[in-house]
């Protein structure tokens, strides 16, 4: 099966081939900086921290197979955008970035899954039915 042939970069008069993208490695604009939230900047989100790492100082879901992994991230367990309570005990656990990133993707699939399956995406049977 044949390759795509290679387009020029966007950014004209450039003579290099694009890779994966618009733009070659030279003109590639750089990513915009994560802007962090500025509750988790916040004095009282920090003092939390320290606390509840001083109390879980290991990932809770590593702990549970049995291996000590020091923590990286406290997590909400419920997220704060969907209703989660900021600085509940309860709802706060800590991870490593192996377990915090699987967890987050595992998140961001049920909501995209969620959004996809939701009634107000779907298309309604009385009108289908007219054609």
């Amino acid at each position: 099966m044949p390759n795509k042939p290679n387009k020029y970069c966007a950014a004209f008069p450039c003579p290099n081939l694009a890779i994966n993208g618009a733009y070659c490695v030279e003109h590639k604009p750089a990513r915009a900086p994560k802007q962090a939230d500025d509750f988790y900047l916040s004095p009282v989100w920090r003092r939390f921290r320290a606390w509840y790492v001083s109390k879980h100082p290991f990932c809770e879901l590593c702990e549970q197979e049995g291996r000590l992994v020091p923590v990286d991230i406290v997590d909400h367990i419920t997220e704060i955008r969907d209703g989660g309570d900021r600085l509940s005990e309860d709802n706060a656990m800590s991870l490593c970035h192996k377990c915090h990133n699987a967890k987050s993707a595992a998140e961001r699939a049920k909501r995209k899954n969620h959004r996809i399956g939701s009634r107000d995406n779907r298309v309604d049977s009385t009108i289908v039915s007219k054609f």
